[in-house]
């Protein structure tokens, strides 16, 4: 069976990720299965997602996903390279042949292109020691391919490109399909057609008077249950999250910031002297952020404060990837493409049974995802939806095609 990855956040799923799906199976054939590779309670801005897993999982099958799996917390919350480095290890390990994603400009041979030339900068420059898509690589590759290099100004253009840098280093490469996006996943106002997801997260957490504004940009399917969990408080209050986080901030050494992933050159000790005085999370970071770190590596660098991993889980997840691939939904298709692959990697069902299958590696990696649901889940708005553990209580929702 072919099957095309999607790795994704749907943090809200709206009417855009739906398009998405929808021009992939138009591509590839309605008898490909759809797998996607998803972050689960926190996502790469270094926040908890604003619906649980499971919700989210749920809506990307009942909308043109036919399985869904989680994309471990090591990895949904790293840099850009670790995120892409995590789901398409991912997308490997379950036998996937094409991974698609969407792009403001450019093909999947520009991106191809671009990351082979990066692989292909000598030995002791500074963006192979840099690691990332960052300004000294950014120059390597303008200099070297200057019209390809001008595609990392767009939005989704990085992550594309770490995708592809990805693949190039699979022993069976995926083939990579780019699909033109509809919108901008950074826009700030509901635009007439699709919305980003972080102009909705604003709207469905704003007034009640101004909430309503989210429904057109949801697709039909899945607006009951998303009001049903705005109804009852199951969603993130943010302003909770950042005041833990702030806490933390205030409560942890300089030494043992310095024992986190990411607190390098001295970083723990400014962070902590600002911490310290500052009222607000937004206002430490502000103070905190210089252009050396970045605001997404500020904010990931403070849920590493709170779900505390370590520098050696960290280090080893990079080096040998996932470890299992956690089912959150499936349909009738998505059940058939797993079924294929039974026995060649862990896909866990059922917690308590299968956690006994993974390596040590993979233990310590499930335990930060559950840590990370149960911080999340604490964050939520209503009292009544703050029940931790419950990671051991969610089995694999299966719809119906």
């Amino acid at each position: 069976m072919e099957t095309v990855a999607v790795i994704a956040e749907f943090n809200p799923f709206h009417t855009g990720h739906a398009h998405l799906l929808r021009e992939i199976r138009a591509h590839l054939g309605k008898e490909t299965a759809i797998a996607v590779i998803m972050s689960g309670a926190f996502v790469q801005r270094g926040e908890p997602a604003i619906f649980d897993k499971w919700q989210r999982a749920a809506w990307a099958v009942r909308s043109g996903a036919d399985a869904v799996v989680e994309l471990p917390a090591v990895y949904a919350l790293s840099s850009a390279a670790g995120f892409a480095f995590g789901g398409v290890s991912l997308a490997s390990h379950l036998g996937c042949t094409y991974l698609a994603c969407g792009v403001e400009r450019g093909t999947a041979d520009d991106f191809l292109a671009l990351a082979r030339c990066a692989a292909a900068l000598p030995k002791g420059h500074p963006a192979q020691q840099q690691g990332t898509a960052g300004q000294a690589l950014s120059a390597a590759l303008s200099e070297a391919m200057p019209e390809k290099a001008s595609l990392l100004r767009e939005p989704n253009a990085l992550l594309a490109f770490e995708y592809a840098k990805a693949i190039t280093t699979l022993p069976r490469p995926l083939t990579f399909l780019t699909l033109p996006r509809r919108g901008r996943h950074d826009a700030a106002e509901l635009g007439s057609v699709f919305a980003s997801a972080s102009a909705l997260r604003r709207v469905m957490t704003s007034s009640p008077d101004k909430s309503y504004l989210y429904i057109p940009y949801i697709p039909p399917e899945n607006r009951v249950s998303l009001k049903a969990c705005l109804e009852r408080g199951a969603f993130t209050d943010y302003r909770r999250y950042e005041d833990f986080a702030a806490c933390q901030g205030r409560l942890l050494t300089p030494v043992q910031l310095k024992a986190l992933p990411a607190f390098t050159e001295g970083l723990e000790n400014r962070w902590h002297r600002v911490f310290a005085e500052a009222c607000t999370y937004g206002e430490a970071l502000a103070a905190i952020k210089t252009k050396r770190y970045a605001y997404s590596r500020l904010c990931r660098m403070g849920a590493y404060t709170l779900l505390q991993p370590t520098r050696t889980l960290m280090d080893q997840s990079y080096e040998e990837g996932p470890q299992y691939a956690r089912l959150l939904a499936l349909n009738g298709r998505g059940a058939a493409f797993l079924h294929e692959k039974r026995g060649t990697f862990p896909v866990i069902s059922k917690v308590r049974r299968d956690i006994k299958r993974l390596s040590p590696l993979g233990r310590n990696q499930l335990a930060l995802d559950f840590r990370a649901s149960d911080l999340q889940s604490l964050c939520f708005t209503a009292e009544s939806a703050r029940q931790g553990r419950q990671d051991f209580y969610h089995s694999p929702l299966f719809l119906a095609p």
